[in-house]
């Protein structure tokens, strides 16, 4: 029983991070950086460590950028997705 409450509590947060991406899976950085909205497939992401907030990245180069201050850029593409969000 212990076994399969200690898989359960692994296996539930994975799926509510999938479910949870910010920006329905735009690149955060395109938002951020450029104001365009660019689907991803969310396999390259970032969880922010202070909300737990999933972000999604077209590729490497991109997360890299977007890291170097990531509260800056969480600002700003939040700001830009609400305009594509109307």
């Amino acid at each position: 029983m212990r076994v399969l409450l200690l898989l359960m509590t692994l296996v539930v947060p994975t799926a509510v991070h999938a479910a949870g991406e910010q920006f329905k899976g735009s690149c955060a950085y395109g938002l951020s950086e450029f104001g365009v909205d660019v689907k991803t497939d969310c396999s390259i992401r970032w969880a922010d460590p202070a909300t737990g907030k999933m972000y999604c990245f077209g590729n490497e180069e991109v997360l890299g950028k977007f890291l170097k201050d990531p509260a800056t850029n969480i600002r700003k593409a939040e700001q830009t997705y609400v305009r594509y969000s109307k």
